[in-house]
């Protein structure tokens, strides 16, 4: 991301343990793909209590906040608010915090998104509130740099969460869905003196990187869309293939080319690969991909990755 800071900054100057012994497989509930008998904002309720969130597809955002930008196509992600996103049937969040003055406010890299972290988070606990069987993996990282602070940014994190600890899952292993329903699911992305969520601090952005918890496809800086579109194909094949459930596997479709000034083309990607994904998933089958995580998501685009978890009437 320092190089998209550098980018943006160059803008600005010129403008339970196994709960069950049986294999953790996606739910596999009759549903007819022509009818809406699913809803979107409660789609996980009608998967079984016994599989990991890692064995599902999951419809997530990149930069989820980030709707702001100073120029055209340089820093704004999504064109749906977090209340919307919630409704759409996203259940991975990309959220990417200042820490100034021991609080928490929205940046994608140096763009300010004038939004506190109180308001995503009230709208996304009182989402839960009313949809308790649905649950939310949130990836906190931070952004900028901090200003005016006296503690350390888990610190601050922590002290969001003593407010509704009972509405998190902060422990550092992958839960089965019926330990994460009605919770926000921590996804660390920051250091941390103390054990604190499902670490995710080895991130790499080679386009294939495999941790102790995670699979990520992240290559986000790229020559040309179809060379992005390669990437993500590879990735998910690995993830179809892969019968193991011991790792969340995470794909992030987002990317950005550079215009003749250095500047980031974030729509030129986007396009094409949110195009290139419906139609691949339209015909995918119905194994685990993993969380895709998109930039400009739609409801539609929600709803045909997380129908891969169900299997349609014949």
């Amino acid at each position: 991301m320092k190089r998209f800071q550098f980018t943006v900054l160059t803008l600005i100057i010129s403008t339970t343990a196994l709960y069950y012994a049986e294999p953790q497989t996606p739910s596999k509930v009759n549903l007819d793909h022509a009818t809406t008998d699913l809803a979107n904002h409660t789609w996980m309720s009608q998967l079984s209590d016994r599989v990991s969130l890692a064995s599902l597809n999951i419809p997530g955002t990149h930069n989820s906040a980030a709707l702001l930008e100073p120029l055209p196509k340089t820093a704004k992600c999504q064109t749906l608010s977090i209340t919307e996103q919630l409704q759409a049937g996203v259940r991975f969040f990309d959220i990417r915090c200042r820490h100034e003055k021991d609080q928490f406010t929205i940046f994608h890299g140096l763009v300010d998104q004038h939004l506190a972290f109180d308001e995503v988070l009230n709208n996304m606990l009182a989402f839960l509130k009313r949809n308790t069987r649905e649950a939310l993996i949130l990836s906190i990282k931070e952004e900028h740099l901090p200003k005016a602070t006296t503690r350390s940014f888990s610190q601050t994190l922590q002290s969001y969460i003593d407010q509704n600890p009972l509405a998190w899952y902060t422990k550092n292993a992958i839960p089965q869905l019926n330990t994460a329903r009605g919770k926000i699911v921590l996804l660390r992305r920051f250091p941390s003196a103390k054990p604190m969520g499902i670490p995710a601090t080895d991130w790499q952005h080679d386009g294939f990187y495999q941790g102790a918890n995670l699979f990520i496809q992240d290559r986000f800086e790229i020559p040309n869309a179809p060379a992005k579109w390669e990437i993500v194909e590879r990735a998910l094949q690995h993830s179809i293939k892969d019968e193991s459930f011991d790792r969340l596997h995470l794909h992030f479709a987002s990317g950005y080319t550079k215009n003749g000034f250095g500047l980031p083309n974030i729509t030129e990607v986007s396009s094409f690969i949110n195009q290139k994904l419906a139609d691949y998933l339209s015909r995918a089958p119905h194994h685990r991909h993993g969380c895709l995580v998109l930039d400009f998501i739609t409801p539609d685009l929600a709803r045909v990755v997380y129908k891969l978890n169900f299997t349609p009437n014949k």
